[in-house]
């Protein structure tokens, strides 16, 4: 394993998160944007929940980035096999 393999492995792992759809599938999980309510009797916001809602969500607005890696990453592949 080397870190070219490692970093495609992330790369498909960050994909996954990106396409993860928040009105049909976290909403109705728990794990939606609204979750993150401010709710005095709540959790902590530094709750590993909450980190995790806050990933989900970045990993949406990295979309246009994860096209270019997606593009790189496939013409490495295809010139050096």
């Amino acid at each position: 394993m080397s870190l070219w393999t490692l970093l495609q492995g992330a790369l498909l792992i960050m994909n996954g998160l990106a396409v993860l759809n928040n009105e049909r599938f976290l909403e109705k999980y728990g794990w939606g944007f609204s979750q993150m309510g401010n709710n005095p009797m709540g959790p902590s916001p530094n709750a590993l929940k909450y980190q995790i809602i806050g990933l989900l969500h970045a990993a949406a607005y990295m979309r246009v980035p994860l096209i270019v890696l997606n593009t790189l990453v496939v013409f490495v592949k295809l010139v050096f096999g």
